[in-house]
């Protein structure tokens, strides 16, 4: 059974071409579109015309006709406003079941009429009066793709009690898991584009290569973090021109040294906002590097007793796989051979 895998982010979108029954990849695509060309042009269209091309070149490169495919199923921003299928986020907690019961299921002429499963994204549960919206601001948020993601992991490691997804990228995401293993909140940060921005729109763009990261360091990751706690932020960003002005440091432990500040507002952020923090057993950090081991090291060296479990580059590819088809397994609308 050959299904297609649909993940759709801002400005990337990846297609994977899936044996269902070995759960393995066959074949991909990584489309460079995503939502934010719909925000751009103030219509979807060349997303769709994208996004076909790619099913079309995975069909034609593996000898395929779209008969020949199971199902499609559509995860990330494609479920937006600004995607292909608009699905409303479900309310947190959520479980696999919870997920599959919602999920959409219709067929389009420019998928090919295949069977398409869009699987909504979830939204932190808030009892919040108007009058409190400001204060109360911190417990929304939102998330499209992460909870595919995080099913995806959760099946490949054997973590119990409450635990935590670190899902970095553009965004960072942490995603906290009950003892249920249902999906309980998520917490955002603007984290990835934060880098970027500096890397490229600041006057540190002289002090840092494109690539920004090219291997871990793990003394300036753990320098950068302290210095974010003792003098801020802001201030630990400046620290990046002054380290190319006043010493030998390449400009690898310069990019360290600006992951470890910001990993460190990351993880405040998220301290800051969970409450009984004594009850998270685990992290599991998921995500591409470097940012991933950036994250499970300074995790570790936060020394909070909790178990570290860093994903390796297979079990990350094959999230998205695993957290679909768990989704899939699920879904009671299915009706594919028809």
């Amino acid at each position: 059974m050959k299904v297609i895998l649909i993940d759709s982010g801002t400005t990337n979108s990846r297609i994977r071409l899936m044996d269902q029954e070995a759960s393995t990849i066959i074949d991909s695509e990584k489309v460079l579109i995503g939502v934010r060309d719909t925000a751009i042009k103030g219509d979807n269209k060349n997303l769709i015309e994208q996004l076909k091309k790619g099913i079309q070149r995975l069909l034609t490169n593996n000898h395929l006709a779209s008969t020949d495919i199971n199902y499609i199923a559509a995860s990330g921003m494609i479920t937006s406003n600004l995607g292909i299928y608009e699905v409303p986020h479900i309310d947190s907690p959520a479980s696999l079941k919870d997920f599959a019961e919602n999920s959409i299921v219709i067929k389009l002429e420019e998928f090919f009429n295949i069977p398409c499963i869009f699987i909504l994204g979830m939204k932190n549960t808030v009892n919040v009066d108007s009058d409190d919206l400001i204060p109360g601001i911190n417990d929304f948020d939102v998330m499209r793709g992460e909870e595919v993601e995080s099913f995806g992991l959760l099946r490949q490691f054997d973590v119990n009690g409450r635990g935590m997804m670190v899902l970095p990228g553009s965004h960072t995401k942490f995603v906290a898991v009950d003892e249920q293993r249902s999906l309980a909140y998520c917490l955002s940060t603007l984290g990835g584009e934060t880098l970027l921005a500096l890397q490229k729109e600041t006057i540190l763009s002289s002090s840092l290569e494109q690539k920004l990261v090219e291997s871990i360091d793990e003394e300036m990751l753990e320098a950068g973090f302290k210095a974010a706690k003792q003098y801020g932020l802001t201030r630990s960003f400046y620290h990046i021109r002054l380290l190319h002005l006043f010493t030998d440091l390449d400009a690898n432990q310069r990019a360290n040294y600006l992951v470890g500040s910001v990993i460190y507002n990351d993880i405040e952020a998220l301290l800051q906002s969970v409450e009984d923090r004594e009850e998270i057993k685990w992290f599991i950090v998921g995500g591409s590097d470097p940012l991933r081991k950036a994250f499970a090291h300074l995790l570790r060296y936060l020394n909070k007793n909790w178990k570290i479990i860093e994903a390796n580059n297979q079990q990350v590819e094959y999230s998205l796989v695993f957290g679909a088809s768990e989704i899939i397994s699920k879904c009671s609308q299915l009706y594919f051979n028809e």
